[in-house]
Order: structure tokens, then C-alpha cells, then sequence
């Protein structure tokens, strides 16, 4: 059934991404901001899942596990039509619509938080543009098909994998080869945190990020691809970011 359930979702994906012709008329992303409690340092930008709604952090509690630890940064919830994922248009929307503008309204950190999907985007925006970004948290990201992520795991990880297998998804397969160059860097390494529950549909893409990060960075729990499971894994990593604050402030 998991697998059945996997080749589903990776297959609606797939066409999300290759099934539509011509060029996609051009959107915006709205967004939602909840201002920070001391001035304009820290922007936290949340991409949603497949379904596009970044209200869902909102009703799903998310949002207030951050406020209940005192952070400070400013959050902006986006939303994201699926079909922005094609030809990863979602990275120069999110360079122009967001970022640029965060930059410029003063904005000195930026971290962006992605599930499912939504962890595509952010992994495709670092990789793309890894100064922009001081921080990285990934729940569940879909990030291949089975095929990348098999031959990955034949030629023994991410740092020992070279090419693409033949009729392998050209798009995730690049996805991988920007991650194997971004985490080359310990810099960037240090930026990327990780979250799945261990029956995750997506579990061995997830597995394969997890081996080439600090495994501090990199944080599981029991359960699927769900907001049940997803929401313990943001708590998680929530008290780990309160931890490096409280340390940071020493």
C-alpha cells in the first residue's frame, strides 16, 4: 500500500511539472506577514505543501509554537500555485516577490521553511541562491523519483554519486546535483535542517539529505506524510533553534 501510495503521489508530481503546455500565465504569490516583536533583523518565509495554502501553518498551530518561544523574527506565510513549480519559476518568484524585498525593507537573516513541496522550493531556491539564505528547515521534502534516488543509493550516497540513470527525470536529478555541490560546502552544510517521520512516502530521498548533514541538523519521528507528524517534527526543531538562540545570546 506505502508503495502504491508513493508512486501515486510521485506520479501527480510529475505531472504537475511536465504535464501542462506552453508557458504558464504569470502569478504572484500572496503572502501573509506577522510582524517580529523587536524591529526588522530576521524574516522566516513558509512555503506550503502540494495543496498551495500557507494558512495551513496558521490553523495547523505551527505559528504558535514559534511565538510560544519568544522568538523574534518576523514570519511571512506564502502562498504557491502548484503549477509555479514548472521550470522552477517559483525560484525567481520567490527571488523577486520576497526576498528582494525583505532585503530591502532591512531584513539582515533570512530562513526559509518548506513541507512536502514545499521543501522543493526552498531546496531549489538555496541551491540557486545560497547567499540569500541564512537557514534552511525541510520536513518531509519531495525532492525525486525513485529512480534518482535509487542510483543514488547504489553508488553509495549523495557524495560518491556521479550522473543520472538512463530515463531518469532530468529536473530531479539536477535537484540532487545542486544539493551534492551545496553541502560540499561546510557552510552551507551548517544552514540545512531536516525533518521526516520514518513512514514517510518520501523516506529514502529523506534519508540520503540526512547522510551528508551534522546529524544535529536532522531530526525524525514516528508517523507518515501527514500535518500530525509533520507538526511534531516543526516542534522539534523549534526547541533546537531555541537552543542555538539561547546560546547565541550568551
Amino acid at each position: 500500500m506505502k508503495r502504491i501510495i508513493c508512486l501515486s503521489a510521485i506520479a501527480l508530481l510529475v505531472v504537475l511539472f511536465l504535464g501542462c503546455s506552453g508557458s504558464p500565465n504569470k502569478k504572484t504569490l500572496p503572502s501573509v506577514r506577522y510582524p517580529g516583536m523587536t524591529g526588522k533583523r530576521s524574516l522566516v518565509v513558509l512555503l506550503p505543501t502540494m495543496g498551495g495554502k500557507g494558512s495551513h501553518y496558521e490553523t495547523e498551530g505551527f505559528l504558535d509554537e514559534v511565538w510560544e518561544r519568544g522568538f523574534e523574527a518576523s514570519l511571512e506565510v506564502v502562498d504557491v500555485t502548484p503549477t509555479l513549480y514548472l521550470g522552477s519559476r517559483i525560484v525567481e518568484l520567490l527571488k523577486t516577490e520576497v526576498i528582494e524585498p525583505a532585503k530591502t525593507e532591512g531584513f539582515k537573516e533570512i530562513y526559509l521553511v518548506g513541507i512536502s513541496l514545499g521543501g522543493h522550493g526552498v531546496l531549489l531556491y538555496a541551491t540557486e541562491y545560497p547567499e540569500d539564505v541564512d537557514g534552511v528547515v525541510v520536513l518531509a521534502p519531495f525532492i525525486s523519483g525513485d529512480r534518482a534516488s535509487g542510483a543514488i543509493d547504489d553508488a553509495g550516497g549523495l557524495t560518491t554519486w556521479e550522473d543520472c540513470p538512463f530515463i531518469a527525470w532530468t529536473h530531479a536529478c539536477n535537484l540532487w546535483k545542486a544539493l551534492k555541490v551545496y553541502v560540499s560546502n561546510p557552510r552551507n552544510r551548517k544552514k540545512i535542517v531536516l525533518g521526516f517521520g520514518t513512514e514517510d512516502i518520501f523516506v529514502d530521498q529523506c534519508r540520503i539529505l540526512a547522510e551528508v548533514l551534522p546529524p544535529e541538523q536532522v531530526f525524525t519521528v514516528s508517523g507518515g506524510h501527514d500535518w500530525a507528524t509533520w507538526k511534531k517534527l516543526f516542534i522539534k526543531v523549534a526547541d533546537y533553534f531555541k537552543v542555538l538562540k539561547i546560546q547565541r545570546d550568551k
